[in-house]
């Protein structure tokens, strides 16, 4: 076994994954919730929503990118409330999509069913 096999066991950066790991055939994403990573296919994208006005009072709208092919920058998310609700515990959708302030984060979880 080799130097890399034995880093990603065990260590300070060894996580414990809430989602098994999955075969690496095709394309792999991180999860911005869990952390976990899973098939681009099992994940939603999400994406910054096209504003027609410039107001920065109102918070950005982010969107379900379902067929991923939206221009821009994409924030992965396991289709679950749990995993969209750490994600906005950690902040973590606005640094994914490298955006500063408030985000509206309403049409994913109507997306979700919450």
């Amino acid at each position: 076994m080799g130097r890399r096999g034995r880093l990603s066991e065990s260590g300070p950066r060894a996580r414990l994954l809430t989602h098994p790991v999955p075969s690496l055939k095709g394309p792999v994403r991180t999860c911005v919730g869990c952390r976990g990573r899973d098939q681009r296919s099992a994940l939603l994208r999400l994406v910054l929503g096209s504003s027609t006005d410039d107001d920065v009072a109102e918070p950005r709208r982010v969107v379900v990118d379902v067929r991923a092919s939206l221009p821009g920058r994409g924030a992965w998310v396991h289709p679950e409330p749990r995993c969209l609700e750490l994600a906005e515990r950690r902040r973590a959708v606005p640094r994914a999509l490298r955006v500063d302030g408030p985000l509206d984060l309403s049409e994913v979880r109507a997306h979700l069913g919450r």
